[in-house]
């Protein structure tokens, strides 16, 4: 398509070198239009960039947020372990204790 412009644009300028000056002021519209339509595009580029941008933003958040939560989940997990395991820690030293007494006398 953008090849079909172009050629479109030079066979235009070659027509306008046919017909003289009048050919050079049709040809002369012909770009202040074509400026025309290459800012409104230029516009709404920007604005797609803009919506783009935005969602890619919100995708983000919501990957941090999902990660957040599984890194507080991780160390809700994490912090239940270390309980678990300083209880185990603490009753088997209490079994020890009461262990060292029975095997001096022994």
């Amino acid at each position: 398509m953008y090849e079909k412009i172009w050629l479109a644009g030079l066979g235009a300028y070659a027509r306008s070198e046919k017909k003289g000056q009048e050919g050079k002021a049709f040809f002369d519209e012909l770009v202040v239009d074509g400026e025309k339509v290459r800012d409104r595009a230029s516009e709404k580029i920007d604005e797609l960039k803009g919506k783009a941008k935005d969602s890619i933003g919100e995708v983000v958040d919501k990957v941090r947020d999902i990660l957040k939560l599984e890194k507080d989940k991780d160390t809700e997990e994490l912090s239940r372990q270390i309980e678990a395991l300083s209880k185990a820690v603490s009753e088997l030293a209490a079994v020890e204790k009461k262990a060292a007494p029975a095997k001096k006398s022994a």
